[in-house]
């Protein structure tokens, strides 16, 4: 049976000595309410054993690390559940989802693609791919849009040349 898998944020440092995680979320779910998550590309099975909220943060204790050595080997790895375990996620539509998606002019000229997002507090960047070339853009309504109906991001190309870092 395949797990439909949405990623729900990123362990990004060690948080104490007891093994604990400082985790960066994804998702507006509160880590509290995860039972059972997968970590790393590997998808190793966890059990959340306690969360600590931190500012735009969670302090998380796994079963599957024990202490600060065990914390430090799981630094930079994405955070995963099985989407058909939270109902009110099943047909929610996430930005980890649309990782791989084309990126568009108005005239339908493919730009790029998407490859990576992150979040720096204002709002989510995305990482686009042109070429050998990557682009940061900001993930607002004014500057780039995804349609549904085109399955892919949307974005007038000046705005696209003026924006782009």
């Amino acid at each position: 049976m395949q797990l439909d898998l949405l990623e729900i944020g990123k362990i990004v440092r060690t948080h104490g000595i007891k093994g604990a995680v400082k985790v960066i979320p994804y998702v507006e779910n509160d880590f509290k309410t995860f039972n059972q998550v997968f970590i790393g590309p590997k998808r190793v099975s966890a059990k959340i054993k306690n969360v600590l909220t931190l500012n735009n943060a969670y302090a998380v204790n796994f079963d599957i690390i024990p202490d600060i050595d065990t914390a430090e080997k799981f630094k930079n790895q994405s955070i995963y559940i099985d989407r058909s375990q939270y109902a009110d996620m099943q047909n929610s539509l996430y930005l980890s989802d649309l990782i791989g998606k084309k990126v568009i002019s108005e005239k339908g000229e493919v730009l790029g693609e998407l490859i990576d997002y992150s979040n720096y507090g204002a709002s989510d960047i995305l990482e686009i791919k042109c070429g050998v070339v990557t682009y940061s853009l900001p993930f607002v309504d004014d500057v780039i849009v995804f349609d549904l109906d085109k399955d892919a991001f949307m974005i007038e190309e000046q705005k696209f040349k003026d924006m782009r870092v």
